[in-house]
């Protein structure tokens, strides 16, 4: 099953699926980011074509991209994300969803 914006990711599917299954049917990468960004959480870019790719900091520990990564992907797929502790509060800036 590969995810389109048009499907529903919930909350505990987005939490529980080992995250090289997620990303692969999100059609999704993570990348490096440089290292000039480590002060930034995460972001990610959907290009017209190809995978998208979410760039975290390599600073940061395997844990906290993980939790990142996911949230991204859930964020991109219009996850109702509000069981989740608002500190993890993810936001889109510019473009389109």
């Amino acid at each position: 099953m590969t995810l389109s914006s048009s499907s529903t990711l919930t909350v505990d599917r987005l939490l529980t699926t080992p995250l090289p299954e997620l990303l692969a049917e999100a059609n999704a990468e993570i990348v490096d980011a440089p290292s000039e960004f480590d002060a930034f959480e995460g972001v990610a870019l959907k290009p017209y074509v190809g995978p998208i790719q979410v760039f975290l900091p390599k600073a940061r520990s395997a844990a906290h991209r993980d939790a990142m990564a996911r949230l991204v992907v859930g964020q991109l797929f219009g996850t109702d994300l509000s069981p989740l502790p608002a500190s993890l509060d993810v936001r889109t800036f510019g473009g389109f969803q």
